[in-house]
């Protein structure tokens, strides 16, 4: 009776184990199968939207349809629709007539989609479910239309031939092992029992038998045997707990690194996005969660086409995953205008692959070059600015020498006259060239002060000598307002020269014929202060923030007719800086322009500088 009771529960809890295993099973070929389901339909859906949508409505479109009549009878397809630009259907294979039971929400989010688009989809009036699979069509940057495909997977039978056959395969091995298993148990139980057998013997439990009275236990061995059994267990127990701190130990050490990368990225300063291989987002940067203005929370598990709702961005990396990165470029120059206008970023995208080259997401680099650009357009502008103003007084030249070499000019004042051109023309070419020598030194760090004690009165005399000539020519009176004792100061006499000869130069050049110039010099606290005042034409209020800029030449009429190459003040403006001075520059409409030139003093020790 005993025998039948445990018979019973075998086959009972033999039964029990079988529909479990079933329901596994099942449960586990319904993953699959919709994993493979979602595979298909975003391979399909991706393989379509590379036609252009011409390509539906010329000679091909018959072939196309062929195509994808084939698939709908054998790969679970159910209804593909083609629709142009304003959801006008090209093609509408929908045989098991479901397209008009979809509900209206799925049509509008599959038509507006900026990306790979995939929804499960409840048929209306059945209990039917559909996965749809929608993608743009994109031509030129331009959206021509939307691909939509709907799939039904494939139903699963609870007996089927292949589980029934994997069922008999397990109960037959379960059944091969129990013996096994019965007499493993047993060989594990022995010790056990004779354990237990001699602590009976010991505590009198049973009596001896006479022939094996003389083999009675001894209570030493059997404590002994007890104390050996322990201290295996000890030793077990010993090696689990090492073992536990080395694992522990390991999760600390892979948490403090994945710290430490998350650490890296954060202070990184470019946008990173970390996608899983169905394009969810696994982790953000703190720059793209600011370019975002976005939370980690809001983002994090998310799909990348509600993260980064860019549509440009959304192709580039569509057209990456079926084409393949070594068949396109691998980045695109694009822009934010609602979260960060007027700056340009630079987009990279690259697949993620584990030790066996399996590709398990991707990874979304945006990289701002603004500055890039912009210094790429000031070296376009720089050359062409210096090509123009090199080609001036070049072509002057050129076309005054051949009329003098052909002997086309008769007239001896003339001759002179053409000779005195030439001559202000290679003048103002040279000074272009010391001009452009001296920017590019500033600029590369390289140009050095010789500093040394000088006078001022000296100086003084030196600049003015420079532009008297030019200013005679206007009848420009300059006058001098200086102090009755000279002071001196520690600079670089030349460079000095050169930064007060520009601003003095300039002033000569915009003022009007007839005019005044007054060079002042004063010292106050240790400072040396020159002031050149002019009565020529007057900055304005918008081109006072630019007049050290190279190049800026004003849009005023009376300045763009003088002519100039934009270098003078913003060499004088480096020159002063190297000595620790500082250009202030004030002008009112109508009087003129005010530069005042602060240089300290400084200190010279007899041997140093």
């Amino acid at each position: 009776m005993k025998a039948q009771r445990i018979v019973i529960v075998l086959i009972v809890l033999f039964l029990i184990g079988i529909t479990i295993v079933s329901h596994t099973l099942m449960r586990y070929e319904k993953k699959h199968a919709t994993q493979d389901l979602l595979n298909k339909g975003t391979y399909l859906v991706n393989l379509i939207a590379l036609h252009p949508v011409s390509d539906f409505e010329g000679h091909e479109r018959d072939f196309l349809v062929k195509t994808l009549y084939e698939n709908i009878s054998s790969e679970g397809l159910v209804y593909c629709l083609i629709l142009d630009r304003t959801g006008h259907p090209l093609i509408a294979l929908d045989p098991y007539n479901l397209v008009s039971r979809i509900p209206r929400d799925i049509h509008l989010k599959s038509r507006y989609a900026t990306g790979l688009t995939k929804q499960t989809v409840e048929v209306t009036g059945s209990d039917e479910t559909i996965y749809e699979f929608a993608k743009p069509v994109f031509k030129s940057g331009q959206r021509t239309g939307t691909v939509r495909l709907g799939f039904r997977p494939a139903a699963l039978r609870f007996f089927s031939l292949e589980r029934i056959g994997l069922l008999a395969t397990i109960a037959f091995f379960i059944f091969a092992m129990v013996p096994f298993i019965y007499c493993g148990i047993r060989l594990a139980l022995r010790p056990l029992k004779n354990i237990d057998e001699k602590i009976k013997n010991i505590g009198g439990g049973t009596a001896p038998c006479p022939a094996t009275a003389s083999k009675e236990p001894d209570i030493d061995d059997v404590i002994q045997s007890l104390d050996q059994s322990l201290s295996l267990l000890r030793e077990k127990y010993k090696k689990l707990e090492v073992a536990n701190m080395q694992f522990e130990a390991k999760i600390g050490l892979i948490g403090y690194e994945k710290k430490q990368i998350n650490n890296i990225m954060d202070s990184v300063h470019y946008g990173i996005i970390i996608t899983d291989s169905h394009d969810n987002v696994n982790h953000v940067n703190r720059y793209m969660l600011n370019l975002l203005n976005n939370t980690r929370r809001q983002v994090m598990a998310r799909p990348l086409s509600k993260v980064l709702d860019h549509e440009e961005i959304l192709s580039f990396i569509s057209q990456q995953e079926v084409v393949g990165q070594n068949a396109i470029p691998n980045h695109i120059e694009t822009t934010f205008p609602e979260l960060a206008p007027g700056e340009n970023f630079q987009v990279s995208s690259s697949y993620l692959t584990d030790g066996e080259k399996t590709i398990i997401g991707k990874v979304i680099s945006i990289k701002n070059i603004t500055n890039e650009k912009s210094a790429e357009r000031a070296k376009h502008e720089f050359i062409s600015q210096v090509a123009h103003e090199l080609r001036a007084p070049l072509t002057t030249i050129k076309s005054y020498n051949e009329m003098l070499m052909g002997g086309e000019i008769d007239d001896i004042e003339t001759q002179k006259e053409f000779y005195n051109t030439i001559t202000e023309e290679t003048d103002r070419l040279a000074r272009l060239i010391e001009n452009l020598l001296n920017i590019s030194k500033i600029e590369m760090g390289s140009l050095s002060l010789n500093r040394g004690l000088l006078k001022t009165d000296w100086l003084v005399d030196d600049c003015i000598a420079a532009i008297k000539a030019p200013a005679q020519k206007k009848h420009i009176i300059i006058e001098r307002n200086m102090p009755d004792k000279f002071p001196s100061l520690v600079g670089d006499k030349e460079l000095l020269k050169v930064a007060l000869i520009n601003i003095l130069g300039n002033a000569v050049k915009y003022t009007p014929e007839n005019g005044t110039i007054t060079f002042a010099l004063t010292e106050q606290d240790n400072t040396i202060i020159f002031d050149v005042i002019d009565t020529g034409y007057s900055i304005s209020k918008e081109d006072l923030p630019h007049v050290f800029e190279k190049f800026y030449r004003s849009a005023d009429a009376n300045v763009n007719k003088q002519t100039g190459s934009g270098l003078g003040l913003p060499i004088a403006f480096e020159i002063i800086g190297l000595h620790g001075g500082k250009i202030e520059v004030q002008s009112k409409p109508g009087k003129g322009a005010r530069f005042t030139i602060r240089i300290p003093k400084g200190e010279y020790y007899l041997g140093k500088q």
